[in-house]
């Protein structure tokens, strides 16, 4: 088995079609692509940028003479919340409702004398935000900060009771967004993965999904021809050739996905996330699928000769569906691309940190599958 895997290896690197076709060609595409179509990648940023909403002006009237009180007025108007609220104090709360009413602030914010008794006494106490119709919105906001706040405060007091020297302080940042836009907070997953980093995903994962024509064309011409008359009366069985056949294209797909990976990180600056390992996992992962692809469709292919053209056809229909090259959203309809099952966890890894395997480690079972049916059909005695 390892005479035909040095024996193909040396055979193969010496063919400049190898070099040309699978690691050039998807660099200039990962280039060209990326530059084409980064506006695409940039209208999600853009438009997050436009939707931010200025501070929200706000008066409060404090009427507790407490802590609790004079608290929450220091948590609204220092520094690290100017960002969000432009904090007016009054003490007449008649003043504060003719302010909200002229426009010159957004919101009033009330906060009741018996606040910080209320608070001692293990009860709930009621802070009002009053705003209008139109900035609804904004008030929902100081809603959420105001409890947050509070939930830290609890948190405050029951600390410092075993340590007076705890101090707890709370920053937020604007989280405003005009109604019926998206923040990126929101946008779909990889949204916020650059153009050069989006394709330098896909054109790898295509890379990996022609690495199945390296095993196909090893059983249909081969495996059929002159060149399997030579292997066939060597002395080494037909397991033997197969697996050496299959260990070759599974290295040549791995060493061409490691050369892309290297040359686009470091002449387009593509990032594939903080984990090499995880990449080079999935890399290793997808040769192995598409190599053990590749030998059960040359099976296939031995007896049906149509095989060859609509695989030929079927790799760049998948990879357009599944995204590979326009970034479009499919739907439902990007689960049936093959080349989802590697994409996926790559852009949910490089775009939100998770790592999830699951569809990669059931391709890797199938692989063994593909793998055991072409043995047992290339290796029958019957069989050539």
């Amino acid at each position: 088995m390892w005479t035909i895997f040095a024996t193909s290896m040396k055979r193969k690197l010496q063919n400049p079609v190898v070099f040309v076709n699978y690691i050039l060609l998807p660099l200039l595409l990962i280039l060209i692509l990326g530059n084409a179509l980064s506006g695409v990648f940039q209208t999600g940023d853009k438009e997050t940028k436009s939707t931010f909403v200025s501070q929200i002006s706000t008066v409060v009237v404090n009427e507790d003479s407490g802590d609790v009180g004079k608290n929450i007025v220091s948590f609204l108007s220092s520094e690290n919340n100017k960002e969000m609220f432009d904090v007016k104090v009054e003490s007449s709360s008649t003043q504060a409702l003719k302010m909200l009413e002229s426009g010159e602030v957004e919101q009033y914010i009330y906060l009741p004398k018996d606040l910080t008794s209320e608070y001692e006494d293990k009860k709930n106490g009621n802070i009002m935000v009053y705003g209008k119709d139109n900035n609804i919105e904004k008030v929902n906001i100081t809603d959420l900060a105001l409890s947050a706040y509070g939930d830290g405060y609890l948190a405050m007091e029951v600390a410092s009771t075993n340590n007076p020297n705890i101090v707890y302080s709370h920053e937020y940042s604007n989280m405003l967004a005009a109604p019926g836009t998206t923040t990126e907070a929101s946008t779909e997953s990889g949204s916020n993965i650059s153009a050069m980093s989006y394709y330098g995903v896909t054109m790898l994962v295509l890379i990996l999904v022609y690495g199945l024509a390296n095993t196909m064309n090893f059983v249909q011409e081969e495996y059929s021809e002159a060149l399997g008359d030579r292997y066939l009366v060597s002395p080494i069985s037909k397991t033997a050739l197969i697996m050496g056949q299959f260990l070759t294209g599974c290295t040549i797909s791995i060493l061409q996905g490691a050369v892309i990976v290297f040359c686009a990180k470091l002449f387009f600056n593509v990032s594939y996330g903080d984990n090499m390992m995880f990449v080079f996992f999935i890399i290793i992962a997808g040769s192995i699928f598409f190599n053990a692809l590749g030998l059960l469709l040359g099976v296939i292919g031995r007896r049906i000769k149509q095989v060859d053209g609509v695989v030929t056809l079927l790799i760049p229909v998948m990879t357009f569906v599944g995204g590979g090259f326009v970034k479009l959203d499919m739907g439902e309809l990007s689960s049936i691309s093959i080349n989802e099952v590697f994409q996926r966890p790559m852009f949910d890894y490089i775009g939100q940190g998770v790592i999830d395997l699951m569809p990669v480690f059931t391709a890797l079972i199938a692989a063994m599958g593909f793998v055991l049916i072409a043995v047992y059909s290339l290796t029958r005695k019957e069989a050539r």
